[in-house]
């Protein structure tokens, strides 16, 4: 398999080296959103003992052909927000360190049939993580959905004007068409106004992605989960992508420290040569604690 089939993960070193300062050889570490086993293959190069899980099926298998020959990693199916389930039945409770990747990964927005992106018009609106376990796709949201229940999806990631201009739009449109492809809802976008530095159509492909595979509810419902099977010392360390994600994170951390149940690292965001390598890299942000 070639190495353009893998996903590039982003702050691999920060990350390796907040791991190094903080744990000891032979501990114990969840890969909570493994992907194509990008950060899984860093950890065990240095000899850790890894616990790798992933929701989409073809990302899982890419990672199995990557580490295919590596001793002490389990790679499994499963969403991470029943991360309690998973490392008790696999005996990684009382891990050291948990990680999540959030977001998709690039090799998901190229993909020509799955339609997380606008760069691929003649796709299905799908946008499903896990096709095999969620029934609704983007596209029924948009055709099904009333109206409140829409703008509440949007104005997630829009600010309400933004919510409610591509709200009438799905509207008027799904009047006199039916809403099944990429190309379809690029022409909905075509109302939003142009930005400099994204697509116009970015925030609102964001925003339907996230409802289809109920991101911000899987991740609040994983993050208790992840902390009460975390060992005292071990770190929990969270890459977001867009504030949404990065509220959720902060949030919860913030109840945490006030708790005094953890310890809150600084901010980690990429180096600029890392961003010049991997565009995508520029949004990330590196949350980490350390429990109590």
């Amino acid at each position: 398999m070639k190495q353009n089939k893998y996903h590039e993960p982003v702050l691999k070193k920060e990350i390796l080296d907040l791991v190094e300062e903080n744990i000891s050889t032979n501990s114990k570490i969840i890969d909570a959103t493994l992907a194509t086993g990008g950060h899984t293959e860093e950890f065990l190069k240095k000899g850790w003992k890894v616990l790798g899980i992933e929701v989409d099926n073809l990302m899982l298998e890419i990672a199995k052909e990557r580490l295919f020959s590596q001793k002490n990693v389990l790679l499994l199916k499963g969403n991470f927000k029943d991360i309690d389930q998973i490392s008790k039945i696999n005996n990684f409770l009382d891990s050291d360190v948990i990680l999540f990747d959030l977001g998709v990964s690039n090799l998901q927005l190229t993909s020509n049939k799955r339609g997380f992106s606008f760069s691929n018009p003649n796709a299905d609106l799908d946008m499903r993580i896990d096709p095999i376990s969620q029934e609704v796709k983007a596209k029924d949201l948009l055709n099904i959905l009333r109206e409140d229940q829409l703008k509440e999806i949007f104005s997630k990631v829009m600010n309400y004007n933004l919510s409610k201009k591509i709200v009438r739009e799905i509207i008027r449109y799904r009047e006199q068409k039916k809403i099944e492809t990429v190309a379809d809802f690029n022409q909905i976008c075509e109302v939003l106004p142009k930005k400099e530095s994204l697509n116009k159509a970015t925030l609102a492909y964001l925003a339907l992605r996230i409802a289809v595979n109920s991101e911000l509810e899987n991740l609040s419902e994983a993050l208790p989960k992840a902390f009460e099977i975390l060992k005292e010392g071990g770190i929990l360390l969270i890459i977001s992508f867009h504030s949404g994600e990065d509220r959720v994170v902060k949030q919860y951390f913030r109840s945490l420290s006030k708790k005094g149940f953890a310890q809150i690292f600084e901010v980690v965001r990429p180096e600029s040569s890392e961003i010049v390598k991997n565009p995508r890299s520029r949004s990330a942000k590196l949350r980490c604690l350390k429990k109590l």
